[in-house]
C-alpha cells in the first residue's frame, strides 16, 4: 500500500465532542501525527486546578459503559397504586433485555416544569417519600452496584426565585439523596458546582452534554466534567473519535442519540472509541424501546468493555483508526494495556452491508504471542508470519463488531476473561442480523370511561345539545427537532392505532350531555370536603394553599387548584357526575360545527382572559387565579365560562405499559419567563398539553383545576360520548 507523503497543510476537522478520522489507511500515518500533537496542545492549555478523575471516590465514572436515562414516573420504577419504587423490578426488565447497567440517571417530570411556579428544586421535593423516599431509591441501587445521577435544568431562570445559585443549591440537596452525580443538557457545569460538592465533603460526577460547537474550548471544564454525552455524525463512513476521550484517556464519555430509532451506529462508535453508552427509552412518555438486535449488540459489547476496564480502554496509548486490510468498510482501534507491555485490545466496527470474511488486520508478532477472537470466544492462530508481522483472520458480520486480545502466553489474564469467552461463545451462535431491528409501540388506551348518573340534578350546569362534529387536535409535548413527525408521541385516542401530535380529523357523534358553567370553585370543593370527610391517601400538596382546613376568604369563588386528578374523580363521583372527555371540552369550546380556535372567536384577546402573572414569587397566597366569572367576554357561545386563560382543566388520563399522562386543556394565567423553554401553553381550542403523572404529590398543581360534566341518557348509552365505531372504550 503507498502511504500519502506527509504534508504541512494537514488540518483535523475537530469540534467540541468528535474528530474526524483519516478517509484512508493512506492518510493514517499523517492523521495520527496530527492528532497526536493536537493532544500535547491541549494538554498544555491546561491550568493546575483539581482533577476529578484522582479522587478515588468518583474513579466509577471510568467504568461506567452503560448507562440509561429513566422517568421517576416510569410504571416498571414506580408503582402508582402502592405508592412506592420498584427499583427490582425495573433493573429485571432492563438487564434482562440488554444486560447490566453500571449508572442511571432518574429524571423527574421537568416536562412538565413551569406548569406553575415550582421550581426544580421543589419538584425534587414533591417525589413521593420525600426525602427518605429517595434515598430509599437510591440505595436500592446501590444494593444493585448501580449509581445514581440526578439531571438539572440549568435554564430554569424563570420559575419561582430559588434565593440562591443553583451551583449552591443542588449539590447540597444532592448530599441530603445520597447521590453520585448530577447530569446536564448544558456543555458543562461550572466550577462553582464543583467546589461546592467538595465544600460538603460530597464529591460527584458531573455529566455534561457536548453539542458539537467548534469554537468551545471546554479544556479546563474537562478536569471536573468528567463524564459527558456525545452525539456522533453516525451518518459518516469514517468514525469520528471522541475529543475529550482522546484528550484525556480517563474521561468517559457516552454515545447518545435519545430519539433515533436505531441505535446500531451509536452501539459502534462507542465500542469503536471505547467508550459507553447512553440509553434513553422512555422520553418524556415517549417509548422508543431498544430493538433486540441493538439491544443484544450492546449486551456484548458492554461485558467486553467492563472484562478489559479501564486497563486497555483508559490507555494514554490509544491508537483509533489503526489500518485494516478491507479498510473500505472496517474500522479499528488499538487499545494497548495500562500495566502489561505485552497485552492489547483490538475493536473492531463493520459499517457496511457485507459479511466480512478472512485476513483483516496486520500485527507485530513474537513467538509466545496468543491471540483470541473475544466476540466469537474462541482462541486463533495468526498467518502470513514474516519480519515480525502476522496476519489475523475472523468474520465480521454485516454492520458488525469484532474485538481481538494478544497476550502473552505466560501473562495473567484479566479477572473474569475466562467467563468472558465462554459467554460471548455462546452467545455469538446467534448472529446479530438474526434479530428483529424495530420495536413496537405500545399501546396507549384511556385509564378508565365512566358514565355519570343521569337525573334532574342539573343545577348550576349548562345543556349541550349534541350533534355531529369533526375533532381536530395537535399536541404540543416534547418532540425531535424533524421535518417528519416523530411515531408515539402525544397519545392515542381510541379510534387511531398509535399515538401520534398531529391527530387527523376524526368525524364523532357528540350526544346531548351537561357541562358545568364553572370550574369548580374552592367554596364547592370544601362543600364536598365537608360533606364526606375526604382524605386522600397521599395528601402532599393536597389543597396546599388552604389554612386550617378551610380556603382563605377571598378564594370562595375561584377555581380550586392544588387537586389530583384522582381528587378531581373523588368530587366528580360524590356530586353525581363525571370529568370531561377532551372531546366534549373541546366541542363546548369551539361552540360545536363553528370550530372556533377561541370560545369567543377566531382572534386572540387579552381582555378576554385574566391578566397574565410572569414574575419569580410562588403563585400562592399573593398571586391566585381569578375568579371563574371575572371574565364573562371570555364564555363560549354555548354558556359555559372561564374555558381558556386561567387554570387548565383536567380530562382524560392515557396509561401504556410504562407511563400514564392526563391531557389538560384550556392553559391558564401563569406565564414563567423564558416560556419557549417550559410546559407548552394551549391556548387554542384545537391544541392540548400532555401532563405526565406519577403521584398525586407530584401531580397536583398551582394551576391545574376541573370542572365536570353530567350525562342524559343518550350520551350514557354511548357510554358517556366514549363510544366509536372502531373501538369501544
Amino acid at each position: 500500500m503507498r502511504v500519502k507523503a506527509f504534508s504541512e497543510d494537514y488540518q483535523l476537522k475537530v469540534n467540541e465532542n468528535q474528530v474526524e478520522g483519516p478517509s484512508s489507511p493512506r492518510e493514517f500515518m499523517e492523521w495520527n501525527i496530527r492528532m497526536r500533537n493536537w493532544r500535547l496542545e491541549q494538554l498544555k492549555k491546561k491550568e493546575c486546578q483539581v482533577n476529578a478523575y484522582d479522587d478515588p471516590k468518583l474513579q466509577w465514572s471510568q467504568i461506567s459503559y452503560v448507562q440509561p436515562h429513566v422517568m421517576i414516573n416510569d410504571l416498571y420504577l414506580f408503582n402508582p397504586k402502592a405508592n412506592k419504587f420498584t427499583v427490582e423490578k425495573y433493573l429485571r426488565d432492563a438487564e434482562g433485555r440488554y444486560g447490566k447497567i453500571d449508572s442511571v440517571v432518574v429524571w423527574p417530570t421537568f416536562s412538565n416544569l413551569g406548569c406553575d411556579s415550582r421550581n426544580s428544586e421543589d419538584y425534587f421535593r414533591c417525589i413521593p417519600g420525600g426525602t427518605i423516599g429517595i434515598r430509599a431509591l437510591v440505595e436500592d441501587f446501590h444494593a444493585k452496584d448501580v449509581k445514581v445521577l440526578f439531571p438539572i435544568a440549568e435554564w430554569d431562570n424563570g420559575t419561582r426565585h430559588p434565593q440562591a445559585a443553583w451551583s449552591y443549591i443542588l449539590p447540597r440537596l444532592f448530599k441530603e439523596y445520597n447521590l453520585d452525580g448530577m447530569c446536564t443538557e448544558a456543555s458543562n457545569f461550572s466550577e462553582d458546582y464543583l467546589k461546592n460538592s467538595l465544600a460538603i465533603g460530597h464529591p460527584l460526577v458531573f455529566n455534561s452534554f457536548a453539542n458539537g460547537d467548534k469554537n468551545s474550548d471546554n479544556t479546563n471544564a474537562v478536569q471536573w466534567n468528567s463524564m459527558d454525552m456525545v452525539r456522533f455524525d453516525t451518518k459518516s463512513r469514517v468514525p469520528s473519535v471522541a475529543t475529550k476521550k482522546y484528550v484525556d484517556s480517563k474521561h468517559m464519555t457516552h454515545a447518545s442519540a435519545k430519539w433515533c430509532k436505531s441505535k446500531n451506529s451509536l452501539v459502534q462508535l462507542a465500542f469503536f472509541n471505547g467508550i459507553g453508552v447512553e440509553i434513553m427509552e422512555n422520553i418524556f412518555g415517549v417509548w422508543n424501546q431498544l430493538a433486540p438486535r441493538d439491544a443484544e449488540a450492546l449486551r456484548r459489547v458492554s461485558s467486553i468493555l467492563r472484562c478489559f476496564g479501564p486497563d486497555f480502554f483508559a490507555s494514554s496509548e490509544w491508537e483509533p483508526h489503526t489500518p485494516c486490510v478491507r479498510w473500505e468498510t472496517v474500522f479499528s482501534s488499538k487499545f494497548p494495556s495500562r500495566v502489561k507491555s505485552d497485552q492489547i485490545v483490538w475493536t473492531f466496527i463493520n459499517k457496511g452491508p457485507a459479511h466480512v470474511t478472512g485476513h483483516q488486520i496486520v500485527v507485530n508478532y513474537h513467538i509466545g504471542l496468543q491471540f483470541y477472537d473475544v466476540w466469537h470466544g474462541k482462541e486463533i492462530f495468526p498467518s502470513n508470519i514474516v519480519d515480525g508481522l502476522a496476519t489475523l483472520s475472523f468474520d465480521i458480520e454485516p454492520y458488525g463488531y469484532g474485538c481481538i486480545f494478544a497476550t502473552c502466553d505466560v501473562s495473567p489474564l484479566p479477572t473474569n476473561f475466562d467467563v468472558l469467552i465462554k459467554t460471548l461463545r455462546q452467545r455469538s451462535e446467534t448472529p446479530l442480523c438474526r434479530l428483529p431491528i424495530s420495536s413496537t409501540i405500545l399501546w396507549q388506551e384511556l385509564d378508565e370511561v365512566t358514565v355519570s348518573p343521569y337525573d334532574d340534578e342539573t343545577c348550576g350546569m349548562v345543556r349541550i345539545e349534541g350533534d355531529m362534529y369533526d375533532f381536530t387536535v395537535t399536541g404540543l409535548g416534547s418532540h425531535p427537532s424533524s421535518s417528519s413527525e416523530y411515531p408515539g408521541v402525544d397519545v392515542r385516542y381510541p379510534w387511531e392505532f398509535q399515538p401520534s401530535r398531529k391527530h387527523n380529523t376524526y368525524r364523532m357523534k357528540i350526544n346531548t350531555f351537561y357541562m358545568d358553567a364553572y370550574p369548580v370553585t374552592e367554596s364547592q370543593f370544601k362543600e364536598f370536603m365537608d360533606a364526606t370527610n375526604y382524605k386522600p391517601v397521599d395528601p402532599t400538596n393536597f389543597l396546599k394553599h388552604w389554612i386550617g382546613g378551610c380556603y382563605p376568604s377571598y378564594r370562595a369563588n375561584k377555581p380550586v387548584t392544588h387537586v389530583s386528578i384522582e381528587d378531581a374523580r373523588a368530587y366528580a363521583k360524590w356530586a353525581g357526575k363525571r370529568l370531561p372527555h377532551e372531546w366534549e371540552w373541546q366541542f363546548v369550546a369551539q361552540a360545536g360545527c363553528e370550530c372556533r380556535i377561541y370560545p369567543w372567536g377566531n382572534e386572540w384577546d387579552d381582555k378576554y382572559v385574566p391578566e397574565a402573572y410572569t414574575g419569580r414569587e410562588r403563585l400562592y397566597p399573593d398571586h391566585p387565579p381569578a375568579d371563574v366569572d371575572a371574565n364573562p367576554l371570555g364564555r363560549s357561545p354555548f354558556g359555559v365560562y372561564d374555558l381558556v386563560g386561567n387554570v387548565w382543566q383536567w380530562t382524560d388520563v392515557y396509561q401504556d405499559q410504562r407511563s400514564r399522562s392526563a391531557v389538560i386543556r384550556g392553559g391558564s394565567y401563569y406565564r414563567p419567563q423564558d416560556t419557549d423553554k417550559y410546559f407548552p401553553q394551549a391556548y387554542r381550542n384545537d391544541q392540548h398539553s400532555k401532563y405526565l403523572l406519577m403521584s398525586p404529590s407530584v401531580d397536583r398543581c398551582a394551576t391545574i383545576g376541573f370542572r365536570c360534566v353530567k350525562d342524559t341518557a343518550e350520551s350514557a348509552a354511548a357510554s358517556g360520548n366514549c363510544a366509536f365505531v372502531e373501538e369501544h372504550c
